[in-house]
């Protein structure tokens, strides 16, 4: 075979490989350690050599498209500015593995741009991720007799994938042909996972992402049933399991508490949620000594100790690694430089996906829910962009996504 009937086979099955491991990336990572991580490398590894062996070669990109890549890469570079002002050191150097992502989300974005049917796969791999994490949930509270369904890694990853995975099923009824009747099946099998996972931010993500699918995706007349079981299913679930409960009546109690106090003008506080305001407020304390670059990515512990006692802070604020909310960790490691773009970072797209989406609501809403998610889990959590697992899903989702949507406005059609 010469080298000229060579490559089409060697580009089919580099095609092939690219939609394998789209089609994968949802299933099973949180159940396998490094799944997401590992299969976002393997693909920026291949958009790296294609980038370099295509040089020059690719078709222009659309004006939304180069805005979003240069905040992604304007992002890493706060986090280099930040680290360097305030000394580099090794929790910077364990931080570079998860912020070079948003540089090397270039080449990944350059190269799945022209593959637009990783869409389908991406949303093919949902399908099976859903029993899959129904299976884990099981296996953690009905096998281990853990308190919460967590997977290799935290409640905190396991809840939110699976609030992802049920509102982005919802939203492929459309798309998923004979299939679709497996749907209802699967959104319970996700719902169970969330429950399990006993993750609040997870829950609020899940509502507020449920309510939006609703107002964006529900015509007529189904409307308010649609809205009106959203609403019963929380509620029956919060009475049927004892999990739930617990985890919800905690969270109201201890916030009932902290702000009662707090009109007293008392801050020594007890509980994680009441702990989590505390940093917060520590969090913005260090902000205002570093209004502009911030003390440095990674740097929470260490910033937050010399502030333990000052206006009524508890030391419980310095006994955790960040602050538990992204915008306050990002505010304070990386000052209002970084958190602007930061900002912008993560709504940009959403004006992209609003802007057209009465012509193309199939590919806007998925797009959309991704971004309501996303905010709200980094309310009570820091992890959604500073951990290897979440940032792989934020991107990689973003990028397939984002083109495919901008590919189908440019065109005026679905």
């Amino acid at each position: 075979m010469s080298e000229r009937d060579l490559m089409p086979t060697m580009a089919r099955c580099k095609e092939w490989l690219i939609y394998s491991l789209v089609f994968l990336f949802p299933i099973a990572g949180v159940s396998v350690r490094h799944w997401f991580s590992s299969i976002f490398v393997i693909l920026v590894l291949i958009s790296l050599w294609d980038l370099v062996r295509k040089w020059g070669k690719r078709p222009a990109l659309f004006q939304e498209e180069k805005i979003w890549l240069w905040l992604c890469a304007a992002f890493f570079l706060s986090f280099l500015i930040s680290s360097f002002l305030n000394g580099w050191g090794h929790l910077q150097n364990r931080a570079l593995g998860v912020d070079v992502r948003y540089l090397l989300v270039v080449p990944l974005f350059l190269m799945l741009r022209q593959y637009p049917a990783a869409w389908h796969f991406l949303l093919a791999g949902l399908m099976f991720s859903a029993p899959i994490l129904a299976a884990q949930a099981y296996y953690d509270v009905e096998v281990l007799h853990l308190a919460r369904a967590q997977g290799p890694y935290s409640p905190n990853l396991l809840g939110p994938v699976a609030a992802l995975v049920v509102v982005w099923l919802l939203s492929s009824w459309t798309k998923q042909g004979r299939l679709r009747w497996l749907l209802p099946v699967l959104v319970i099998a996700g719902l169970w996972a969330v429950a399990m996972s006993g993750s609040r931010g997870a829950y609020l993500g899940l509502l507020t992402m449920l309510l939006v699918w609703c107002g964006l995706c529900v015509k007529g007349w189904w409307r308010v049933p649609v809205l009106l079981l959203i609403i019963a299913i929380p509620v029956a679930t919060y009475q049927a399991v004892p999990s739930v409960k617990h985890r919800v009546d905690g969270a109201v109690s201890e916030t009932g508490v902290y702000f009662e106090k707090l009109m007293q003008g008392e801050h020594k506080v007890d509980g994680a949620i009441n702990v989590r305001f505390e940093m917060w407020r520590a969090g913005w304390m260090v902000f205002k000594d570093a209004p502009f670059f911030g003390v440095g990515p990674s740097n929470y512990t260490e910033a937050v100790q010399k502030y333990v006692g000052k206006d009524g802070l508890p030391a419980a604020v310095a006994h955790h690694g960040q602050a538990h909310n992204a915008y306050v960790d990002i505010l304070m490691s990386r000052g209002i430089v970084g958190f602007v773009i930061f900002l912008a970072m993560l709504f940009y797209p959403l004006y992209c996906f609003l802007k057209p989406r009465s012509q193309l609501p199939t590919t806007a809403i998925f797009g959309i829910v991704q971004i309501v998610g996303f905010s709200v889990f980094s309310i009570t959590d820091a992890s959604t962009f500073d951990k290897g697992n979440f940032a792989s899903i934020y991107l990689l989702c973003m990028t397939v996504f984002l083109s495919r949507h901008l590919a189908e406005a440019k065109k005026g059609s679905i």
